[in-house]
């Protein structure tokens, strides 16, 4: 048995036959498949048109997937490389009992013959490197299946034997057969004389010929002949076991004899003779015939023996690869056994390990419900201490509420007077130019948040707490007590829904607000830094809010005009309550004849382009008067209605309520608005639009009448007992350590506000961290908060 390797890309090639070199030139190779029925019609051909030639039967393999696979690296254990060692073995035993049954049908026919396979993942692929390796000269293979086969076929019509066709070395000359027929012939070429280079098939077809030839003249001479012939032979051989040997011209000359006329005598006597020849002749040729009976007798028994013999020891190989076979199965069955029983242990091991779990499960669920009912029943304990504490917090708030009532009627009844000046707060703050340059980061241009043309405004860290700082003009002269004096002026005007001025620097002419971090109307109107739009009921109460600002200022004797009321002056605090901020900012503005006239007062409209906010009347007197924040307030409200461009804004509105199509032109973001209550706001914020500041809405008796209704569901609403409920605390009105409103509170180092005794309480307590931060205090100085301190006052007179 030769064998060969040598075939990359993780394929093996295995050599099944005793195919030497130098027969390979005579040798006649057959491509067959593992089918034995659909390759039987090409291996009959190659018998009969090359009797006497060696045979050879050429298989290409390709391996089933998990075959094709090999032994891969994701093997995880010695068992599954076993299993592929097996299966490989027994597919390549079922490829060898394939081409044993193909050579006991050659050796049945009397043929030489022996076979090579090899296993590769492609057939053509193979059997081109077969035919390179093993410099094959002679084959024969398939043209296509058999079921293609008709009498007008000609051509090549499977895909193997097309690129065989095409890629075979040229020196290979090959046959393509389909059903027995041949269909196409690729002559081979080679470096030899002329006369070896004619057609091949003749050729072999002439030395079969010459060599059955003389193989049937050894075995049965002249036993194959004409009738002629065998007569002649039989007068020959009858002649010769007589008295004296014929030849051909003897025995011409014998039946001239007996025609001539010379010899008519005898006649009677030759006739005689040549009867007793006959019946010799006849006699010759029935030995003859017995004797090539004998012969063809003899020859079918040696075959059926040989036959026989072969049969034996296919039978005698199969049975060895069987019981070879079989003892590999039962080794493998036995390590599968040891296998399964050593799996058998673990899962009984895994199981035991899972009862244990199961039940430690079972403890920890029974803890869990135990767990369960005692955090159940703390819950309860909580609930029911938190509404204790509640009850008695509103018995205290209601006492409170009656005590600073009895308090502000004793106040009324001792000094009247008084009563006027509680609109006075207590002394503003008054910080250095270092502090305020140190608060701005040196009046970093990152940190500014607004520049008009009343200055600009920074953010700032003063004293621990976040203001906001509007750095005035620098331009004109005006005395230090003078600017001092306004400022004390517009102190005194203090309201929840106007910006607390905290402080002022007259160093460097700026004041000193508190910081809302919600920035302006404006922006939030405009989805600034992609903020959520501002529902309905938030821009209803903002309405509202400006409304009772501007109501604040028109009372106040003496009467107090805004003048530039627009939404970039209308901030919002965490809780988005509106606030109204420069108010009054123009009369810091020194006014003079030198004064730039780039800059002049906002009263005077013939100094700047007009603003779509600016009341029509003003633009021609150059006065300004309360219905003049009222036409002001009244476009705010249809920017709050519609989020609309200010230009054209009246005429978009006034068209959709003549067509009655007002949801056109609402702005959708801020939800599903009421739309009577809408319409009411528009046809009111429309009249405050008149040119002629007669015919606008009086604030108190018509504005605030229509939106107090509308503020009241969104702000307070109605409890079960039909009385309202206070307006909620600010945030910043509360202590973070008692969570109450504050009625002293004090700015401790870490820039929070506290009661002062609470924060005093938890520093004497030893602690020198910050409450809220948990850091380290700078230091335990604490400074009041009279900004802070006079809005809860004003707050809590609107509650009572």
């Amino acid at each position: 048995m030769e064998s060969f390797e040598g075939i990359e890309d993780d394929r093996v090639v295995v050599g099944g036959g005793s195919v030497e070199e130098e027969e390979e030139e005579e040798t006649i190779f057959v491509a067959v498949g593992k089918s034995i029925e659909k390759s039987k019609t090409t291996l009959f051909w190659a018998v009969q048109s090359f009797l006497g030639k060696k045979i050879c039967v050429l298989h290409v393999h390709t391996p089933a997937h998990v075959v094709a696979l090999k032994e891969r690296k994701s093997a995880v254990n010695k068992l599954k490389q076993q299993a592929f060692k097996t299966f490989r073995g027994l597919e390549r035993r079922k490829v060898d009992e394939i081409l044993d049954q193909y050579l006991l049908i050659l050796n049945q026919a009397g043929v030489q013959a022996d076979k090579l396979w090899i296993e590769t993942d492609n057939v053509e692929n193979g059997l081109v490197e077969v035919i390179t390796q093993k410099n094959i000269r002679w084959l024969v293979m398939g043209a296509a299946a058999d079921k293609y086969y008709s009498k007008t076929l000609v051509e090549l019509k499977s895909k193997k034997a097309i690129f065989v066709c095409q890629q075979a070395p040229v020196t290979c000359h090959i046959w393509f057969v389909c059903k027995g027929c041949l269909i196409y012939t690729r002559s081979g070429c080679e470096d030899r004389s002329e006369q070896e280079n004619g057609p091949a098939i003749l050729l072999l077809n002439s030395e079969v010929e010459t060599t059955q030839h003389s193989k049937l003249e050894s075995l049965t001479p002249r036993l194959i002949s004409s009738d002629a012939e065998e007569d002649t032979d039989g007068f020959e051989e009858t002649c010769c076991s007589g008295q004296s040997s014929w030849s051909n011209n003897s025995m011409f000359d014998c039946s001239t004899l007996l025609l001539t006329d010379e010899e008519e005598k005898s006649e009677g006597q030759a006739t005689s003779v040549v009867s007793h020849r006959l019946q010799a002749i006849s006699g010759a040729k029935n030995s003859k015939q017995k004797v090539f009976e004998e012969v063809m007798k003899r020859w079918k028994e040696e075959d059926h023996a040989v036959e026989a013999k072969c049969k034996v020891r296919a039978l005698q190989g199969l049975c060895v690869k069987e019981m070879s076979q079989r003892k590999e199965l039962e080794e493998l069955l036995a390590r599968e056994k040891q296998e399964v029983e050593r799996m058998r242990n673990q899962n009984d091991k895994a199981m035991k390990e899972l009862q244990i779990v199961e039940d430690q499960k079972s403890v920890l669920v029974s803890q869990m419900a135990e767990s369960d009912c005692v955090v159940k029943e703390l819950e309860e304990k909580i609930i029911s201490a938190v509404q204790l504490l509640i009850s008695f917090k509103k018995k205290r708030d209601d006492l409170r509420i009656e005590v600073g009532n009895v308090k502000r009627r004793i106040q009324d009844l001792r000094n009247p007077v008084k009563r006027e000046a509680s609109v006075c707060g207590p002394g503003l703050l008054e910080f250095s130019f270092m502090e305020v340059n140190e608060a701005t980061n040196n009046f970093d241009p990152s940190w500014k948040i607004g520049e008009g043309r009343y200055g600009s405004v920074y953010r700032g860290l003063l004293r621990h707490v976040h203001v906001a700082i509007k750095m005035l003009p620098s331009y004109g002269s005006q005395s230090h007590l003078e600017f001092q004096n306004k400022v004390e002026v517009l102190s005194r005007v203090r309201h929840p829904n106007l910006v607390t001025l905290i402080g002022t620097c007259p160093e460097s002419r700026s004041l000193v607000y508190e910081y809302l971090r919600n920035g302006s109307l404006e922006d939030c109107l405009a989805c600034k830094d992609k903020t959520p739009p501002l529902p309905w009921q938030t821009r209803i109460q903002i309405a509202s809010e400006i409304c009772n600002a501007l109501i604040y200022l028109h009372t106040n004797k003496p009467c107090i005009i805004h003048g530039n009321l627009k939404p970039s002056k209308v901030l919002l605090d965490t809780n988005f309550i509106g606030k109204l901020g420069d108010m009054g900012v123009f009369h810091l503005i020194p006014r003079g004849e030198d004064t730039d006239k780039s800059v002049t007062l906002s009263d005077n409209p013939r100094n700047k382009a007009p603003s779509v906010y600016t009341d029509p009347e003003y633009l021609e007197t150059g006065k300004l008067t309360p219905e003049s924040d009222v036409y002001s307030f009244g476009i705010l409200l249809l920017e709050l209605l519609t989020r609309r461009p200010v230009l054209g804004i009246m005429k978009d509105v006034n068209c959709a309520l003549e067509k009655g199509n007002f949801n056109a032109v609402l702005d959708c973001s801020a939800g599903d608005w009421p739309l009577e209550q809408a319409k009411q706001l528009a046809h009111l914020a429309l009249r405050c639009c008149e040119k002629n500041g007669f015919n606008r809405p009086d604030l108190v008796s018509e504005i605030w009448s229509v939106l107090e209704p509308m503020r009241t569901p969104c702000i307070a609403p109605v409890s079960h007992s039909g009385s309202k409920e206070p307006r909620r605390i600010p945030s910043h009105f509360v202590c973070p350590i008692f969570q109450e409103v504050m009625s002293d509170p004090h700015i401790a180092a870490d820039g929070f506000t506290y009661e002062e005794d609470a924060i005093k309480g938890w520093l004497k307590s030893g602690h020198n961290t910050s409450p809220m931060t948990n850091l380290k205090l700078d230091h335990c100085n604490l400074i009041p908060n009279y900004a802070l301190h006079q809005a809860i006052i004003e707050w809590q007179q609107q509650q009572w």
